[in-house]
């Protein structure tokens, strides 16, 4: 993975998702980040390039951290931090290459889609950035052998002790988009398991989350 290219990519990706946003779709709330709005989301994403040059990196990925960023650029005009992005993503993409850091391509692209879902522009599901972070975690440590059988992709095989579970009829964007949080706890035991999952099951799926409410993409 070329994760300086990708950093680059979803920044330009997403700067040209918000360009022209007028101040009620900025004023949206995020339904996958609640306590968001659509601007929140930019303070987030802007700030973290903007941390990694300045270097301020200390609890990176916290949330105090991420609240700082929002509550630091939340009055700032959109076109001003937008212009700072531009000027960070470079060399804050060359920053998380050389310590192999993906995260930041997953945070921002991520938040893309949230802001996707916010104004009801769905769209760039099929990116390289998005094909990256699907593939990444169709890996998932549940304790037994595990396999999901995706609607757009060749299976998945998770290797673990015990009896074999299997997850079916879900898209790649589902999976990623629900362990990365964006979906709620029923939502994931709702889908065609193959047997009821329990808690320790939904526990290690969780990366992030869930939400607390249903969020339909």
């Amino acid at each position: 993975m070329e994760i300086a290219r990708l950093y680059r990519d979803v920044q330009r990706s997403f700067v040209e998702l918000v360009a022209g946003l007028d101040d009620a779709e900025w004023a949206t709330a995020s339904p996958c980040t609640p306590d968001w709005t659509v601007r929140d989301v930019l303070s987030h994403v802007a700030g973290v390039s903007i941390d990694i040059v300045e270097g301020n990196v200390p609890g990176a990925a916290t949330d105090p951290w991420t609240a700082a960023q929002v509550e630091r650029w939340r009055d700032t005009p959109v076109d001003e931090l937008i212009a700072r992005w531009d000027a960070a993503i470079g060399p804050a993409a060359d920053g998380v290459e050389a310590f192999g850091q993906p995260l930041p391509v997953f945070d921002c692209h991520s938040h893309e889609h949230d802001v996707r879902t916010a104004l009801g522009r769905p769209g760039n599901r099929d990116s390289e950035a998005m094909e990256v972070i699907v593939a990444a975690l169709l890996e998932v440590d549940v304790g037994r052998p595990f396999t999901i059988e995706c609607t757009d992709r060749p299976a998945v095989v998770n290797e673990g002790d015990g009896a074999p579970l299997r997850l079916a009829g879900v898209s790649g964007f589902d999976v990623a988009r629900s362990r990365l949080g964006r979906r709620s706890r029923a939502q994931v035991c709702n889908w065609s398991w193959s047997e009821p999952i329990d808690d320790a099951v939904t526990d290690a799926w969780f990366r992030f989350g869930p939400t607390p409410h249903d969020i339909v993409e």
